[in-house]
């Protein structure tokens, strides 16, 4: 396989990304994204917060002595940020901070249900969580210091057993980059990456995940077993009496028809089951709020769809939000959408009876 290869911008065009890097090779792009980083104190109090996923990554590539820990942590628990070798990441930063789900209007570009979080790592002197490959696409923004980043596309897959942290064991860059405030890194699927920070570090990681197939097929299987109960069994018409127990061609070839048969939904079908899975896909479940105040009553716009939120919609007239369905005019559908936000009532009755709707179902909130 040849030696992967890194593109550099300056500027970003979507429609140009989407075409030539996609899914497909590493981009750099200079200058694109400019987030005010978070505060330190910031990033150890979100790593406190039991709704928020956090690690402390210590060690290094070359020392091999990683070591691993699990938040919630205490401002106690935590070593000073500033020191070598250090990483705290926490994730779904998004869903808590608002300053940091802004950057995620840069991305409106891609489904608003393929948006799964953003991770900050805050890292000192050569802080990194080793080399490793993802199953999905991120874009690295630098908010702060610099990242010196090492790319490879063809590796060992091999993990090093040694440690908890999920590092390959053999890793040889093709290509690095170093990256600074501003610039953001694209790394596709598949393609083995080691970020280290060069100095005190924090770097946003834009994480978009979909379902696999295997993923996708035990949704369907579940789906299917509530709704198809007609659906034929296993059971052939003839069996060898001699070697009845026998799973000859003549049974792989009823069960192969069987499972084609069972996947034949209709468009409409398909359209409502599978708007409610990628909706549903990977849900953030916060801690219920404790809250004895009354609830608001007469919300009124501007409004908002709650952290996490994930939609869709088809040309059929469906808006999915959080593995939910609801009738909606395609045009006003596309609208929610691509803004995540209402800013003054629908004048379409169906439309605001929608939105009365997903204010009742806590969807839509107070910015």
């Amino acid at each position: 396989m040849k030696a992967i290869q890194l593109a550099e911008w300056e500027g970003f065009d979507a429609r140009r990304f989407l075409d030539e890097h996609w899914q497909h090779t590493p981009l750099l792009i200079r200058g694109w994204l400019k987030p005010a980083a978070l505060g330190i104190d910031q990033v150890v109090a979100a790593a406190g917060d039991d709704d928020l996923g956090s690690r402390l990554v210590v060690g290094s590539f070359e020392n091999l002595d990683w070591t691993l820990e699990y938040g919630p942590f205490t401002e106690d628990d935590l070593p000073s940020l500033d020191r070598p070798y250090q990483s705290l990441l926490v994730q779904d930063m998004d869903k808590k901070y608002p300053q940091v789900a802004e950057l995620l209007d840069a991305f409106r570009f891609l489904p608003n249900w393929l948006l799964d979080d953003i991770m900050v790592s805050q890292a000192g002197p050569g802080g990194s969580v080793g080399p490793h490959v993802d199953a999905y696409d991120v874009f690295l923004v630098q908010a702060a210091g610099a990242r010196r980043w090492e790319l490879a596309g063809n590796f060992q897959p091999d993990l090093n057993e040694d440690f908890e942290l999920a590092v390959l064991r053999n890793f040889k860059a093709e290509t690095s980059c170093v990256t600074e405030p501003g610039d953001v890194l694209y790394v596709p699927p598949g393609v083995a990456h080691h970020g280290i920070a060069q100095q005190n570090s924090q770097t946003w990681s834009v994480g978009l995940r979909a379902p696999s197939s295997a993923e996708l097929l035990s949704e369907l299987a579940a789906f299917l077993g509530e709704h198809e109960a007609r659906l034929p069994r296993l059971n052939p018409l003839k069996y060898d009496t001699e070697r009845a127990e026998r799973i000859d061609q003549t049974l792989l070839q009823h069960a192969r028809r069987l499972l084609a048969q069972a996947v034949q939904l209709d468009d409409e079908a398909l359209v409502s089951w599978l708007g409610q899975t990628l909706t549903a896909y990977r849900q953030w479940s916060p801690a219920p709020a404790d809250d004895d105040s009354a609830p608001e009553v007469d919300i009124e716009p501007p409004l908002v769809f709650a952290p996490g939120t994930r939609l869709a919609w088809s040309d059929s007239g469906l808006l999915f939000v959080n593995g939910q369905k609801w009738s909606c005019p395609p045009e006003f559908a596309q609208t929610l959408c691509r803004t995540c936000r209402i800013d003054a009532w629908p004048e379409d009755q169906d439309a605001r009876r929608l939105v009365e709707n997903l204010i009742e179902q806590d969807e839509l909130i107070r910015p």
